[in-house]
């Protein structure tokens, strides 16, 4: 069977429409409904019901599913797995989102590395949301992201809880930083904190608005384990009755591509979450 039609069945599934499948898939909606068509032919049975409210899958379809995000996983490990560098048995991808690079992703490939030196590595940092779309998909085999999705066949495992707390430069705490940590924190905000929600200064980038207060003053909303080690030196200090946010780390990986090397992997990973290392985010040695 055509890859592209077990691909074109899941983005339908996810998006819940062939219009809007056919933006996500940058194709028109016409060739959508042509995959679909053929790919029912293949299988002998109705995959979607269609109406003005979208595509809701049928009996069929909902069994279809499984097989078809296992048919993805297993291209997308082959593609990514051949050929392997000389000298290494296999390979294990992951990723994380960008403000985790360090230490997570940076302290994970370290340890990975000196437990397995004959396993090939490739690390990806991102957005959330295609992240777990290329775990889905097989092209990566765990990532590490603040808001999971959940779809079949994905394990959702939350690895760290984290909040988000307003702390100010102690020289100079103003202006107000506005730091975008996702649309579930722009919502918490923007109701504890109306006044602050059109802030002059603004950065999609934790780590990046770190540095400008580090350097240039003023406050903002930041990860507590990163801001903890400037609040012992005296360089940052807590806002004084600032509403705290949640913002859990979470660990998502594939249940059906469950092997041995995952397993040890993910206990690295486990493992490493409480050792005391550095969150500060500055890259000096």
């Amino acid at each position: 069977m055509d890859i592209t039609l077990a691909k074109t069945f899941i983005e339908v599934v996810r998006c819940g429409s062939f219009v809007a499948a056919a933006e996500q898939l940058h194709v028109t909606q016409t060739t959508v409904t042509a995959r679909i068509q053929s790919l029912e032919g293949l299988l002998g049975c109705a995959l979607f019901v269609r109406s003005r409210h979208g595509a809701a899958m049928t009996a069929n379809g909902e069994r279809f599913l499984g097989h078809a995000a296992k048919l993805l996983q297993a291209w997308e490990a082959a593609r990514r797995d051949l050929p392997l560098p000389d000298g290494h048995d296999t390979l294990f991808s992951f990723g994380g989102e960008v403000s985790l690079c360090n230490p997570m992703l940076f302290t994970w490939a370290a340890r990975l590395r000196e437990h397995a030196p004959s396993q090939a590595i490739r690390v990806e940092a991102g957005e959330g949301d295609a992240l777990q779309l290329k775990v889905a998909n097989g092209e990566l085999d765990a990532a590490l992201v603040y808001q999971p999705v959940y779809r079949p066949g994905i394990q959702v495992e939350q690895l760290l809880e984290e909040k988000l707390v307003q702390v100010g430069a102690t020289q100079h705490p103003e202006p107000y930083v506005y730091v975008d940590w996702g649309p579930e924190f722009r919502h918490q905000h923007d109701i504890a904190l109306p006044h602050l929600a059109k802030a002059a200064l603004h950065f999609n980038l934790g780590p990046l608005a770190l540095q400008y207060l580090l350097q240039f003053g003023g406050r903002g909303y930041f990860r507590t384990r990163v801001v903890d080690r400037y609040i012992a030196s005296g360089q940052l200090q807590h806002v004084a009755d600032a509403p705290e946010f949640s913002y859990p780390v979470y660990l998502v990986y594939s249940r059906e591509n469950r092997s041995a090397f995952l397993e040890g992997a993910l206990d690295i990973l486990r493992t490493t979450r409480a050792e005391d290392i550095d969150w500060s985010q500055r890259w000096e040695h």
